[in-house]
């Protein structure tokens, strides 16, 4: 038997072999990861043997997933890929694609069939609300940059979508809507969304936020036959919102090297960090899920790679916010996303009391929260990416 054959016929598959065996005990005995600070996401972790997980497939879709998160030396390999793709001068990277100017945009791939349903949602819920609902819809940077997106990149033109599901809403007895894309698109040359990030800057959050306080501001002005719900709207127009808050009569405090979402997939060390900028916003009291503070920011994230998740001290099912800004003793509900977080201070000088629900993790009856705060002003605050994908909004109706 000559060495070639031999090599073949026994070597190879010995070395594959034990190839399985390591990969298989760094498995079991390498510590898992819960997060990856590199990609600033969850990653899956050995999922548990169960007979509905098994029946319903749930088991090995998790367990391919974990084989694939938990794969030993992972990040290196994550890393070798993201040189490998500079190397060959690729603008694309684990779904991040590189624009001008060094921004960073998420792939697109079209219009989801989730977007229809998330809309009939939306509108159910204003067809069978009790009083105006206020819809808001911030555009992604793929819509207001586009010029800054290499050619021949697949793209969802928001301005349309978001044109017609407008133009529904406004058909509805309690709809009421502010289009956040006119005053984004007059105000490019300042920098309206981070360049590592996906969400819009706290800059471009201020100008949804005046476009937001207008439409609520037209609620106000609705009619109504009935005597009971006269007399409601007479008492919440005696305690009207008040103007805007300026920038210039808040502090701004800036973060710099603040490397976002976007920069976690895309894994290009040359591009340069964005600031977080943040403004000081006092506030009686902000009540969560963990606890009480009485801040609204958590300057201990400041420290972390998710920086962003300084805003709101980030995501929860429901929290309030008490305030004695605005001092007119209204109340806000807002069903929202991300994008809200940042935006969500500079409303506290308009209400008193502000009751923000994260439909992803808030179970409950939204009629029964809604009974609670019979006077509250409602507002739905998402960006476009959210509402394209997300499958939560059937919530609304619960």
């Amino acid at each position: 038997m000559n060495n070639r054959h031999f090599q073949t016929a026994y070597i190879l598959p010995i070395l594959f072999g034990l190839i399985i065996v390591l990969m298989l005990v760094l498995y079991i005995f390498l510590p898992q990861q819960d997060f990856s600070q590199k990609e600033n996401r969850t990653l899956q972790t050995r999922p548990s043997v169960t007979l509905s997980g098994l029946s319903d497939g749930s088991f090995m879709d998790k367990f391919e997933t974990y084989t694939t998160e938990q794969l030993p030396f992972r990040e290196f390999f994550v890393d070798v890929k993201a040189a490998l793709n500079r190397l060959t001068l690729s603008r694309e990277n684990n779904g991040v694609i590189l624009g001008e100017d060094g921004y960073l945009f998420e792939k697109s791939y079209g219009v989801s069939p989730q977007l229809s349903k998330n809309e009939a949602a939306i509108l159910a819920f204003l067809g069978s609300a009790d009083r105006p609902v206020t819809v808001a819809i911030a555009p992604n940077a793929s819509e207001i940059l586009k010029d800054k997106l290499p050619k021949g990149c697949i793209r969802i033109d928001q301005s349309r979508e978001l044109g017609d599901l407008y133009e529904k809403i406004g058909s509805l007895p309690n709809g009421n809507y502010a289009n956040l894309i006119e005053p984004l698109q007059t105000h490019t040359q300042e920098q309206l969304y981070y360049r590592t990030d996906h969400h819009w800057t706290t800059e471009a959050a201020y100008l949804g936020y005046l476009e937001i306080v207008n439409a609520l501001s037209d609620i106000q002005d609705a009619q109504t036959e009935n005597a009971e719900e006269q007399q409601i709207l007479r008492e919440v127009q005696e305690k009207s919102l008040p103007a805007p808050v300026k920038l210039e009569e808040l502090q701004k405090q800036e973060v710099r090297d603040f490397y976002g979402t976007l920069y976690a997939k895309y894994k290009d060390n040359g591009l340069p960090g964005d600031t977080l900028t943040y403004y000081d916003i006092p506030v009686t009291s902000f009540t969560r899920s963990d606890g009480s503070f009485d801040s609204l920011y958590d300057l201990e994230k400041l420290k972390i790679y998710d920086k962003y998740a300084m805003f709101l001290r980030g995501n929860d099912e429901i929290c309030t916010i008490h305030a004695e800004n605005a001092r007119n003793g209204r109340t806000l509900v807002v069903f929202k996303d991300s994008y809200a977080n940042c935006l969500l201070p500079f409303l506290t000088y308009q209400y008193d009391e502000i009751v923000v629900v994260d439909l992803r993790y808030y179970a409950d009856s939204v009629s029964e929260l809604l009974k609670e705060h019979e006077d509250a002003d409602i507002l739905l605050l998402y960006n476009f990416s959210f509402l394209n994908e997300d499958n939560h909004f059937y919530r609304l109706t619960s």
